[in-house]
């Protein structure tokens, strides 16, 4: 009987320290976001320098190596980044990010959600209160790759408004 208890009570264990472990790429990532619009001068990193490019499945890592050959702005390379905008946050204007929560969802198919929900326009002086305390949403689909959690896509609105990375990216390398 204390065999199964012992047991038992690694496996509840083990359950939260899983959970997680699928949050660590999005935190990765938001932290990243967290710097870049911060008002600091450090070097904030990019999503996917090589010290981030990790946090993202095999095939998100193509889609993005494939689509630096088609730069958003000219290089002397011929390559950089396809986007002229922040494709984790969607703006190119912005406040420091406020509030920022991170919390799994629900789980779809092979992929968990994990839900990032932060203010991202609450220093702007001349919007009007609902718009300076509009939360926005990001859904990371997280992924188990190799025996560890990955982001798989990120997804940002509904309908018409949905925003995916994945797709943005099959988008630019079809150009």
């Amino acid at each position: 009987m204390l065999k199964y208890l012992l047991v038992a009570g690694s496996l509840a264990l083990v359950g939260p320290a899983s959970a997680a472990d699928v949050t660590a790429p999005v935190h990765a990532i938001m932290d990243v976001a967290t710097a870049l619009w911060s008002n600091t001068d450090g070097e904030a990193g990019d999503y996917f320098d090589a010290a981030h490019i990790g946090n993202f499945s095999k095939n998100m890592q193509s889609l993005y190596t494939e689509a630096t050959k088609h730069p958003a702005y000219d290089t002397d390379e011929g390559q950089g980044s396809p986007f002229d905008y922040d494709p984790i946050i969607l703006g190119q204007d912005g406040c420091p990010l406020e509030g920022l929560t991170i919390q799994v969802g629900k789980k779809d198919g092979a992929a968990i959600d994990v839900v990032a929900r932060f203010k991202r326009f609450a220093c702007m002086e001349d919007s009007s209160d609902a718009e300076r305390n509009a939360v926005s949403e990001v859904h990371f689909r997280v992924v188990t790759e190799s025996g560890r959690p990955v982001i798989a896509d990120v997804v940002s609105g509904e309908g018409d408004d949905r925003y995916s990375l994945a797709d943005a990216l099959k988008a630019i390398v079809k150009q």
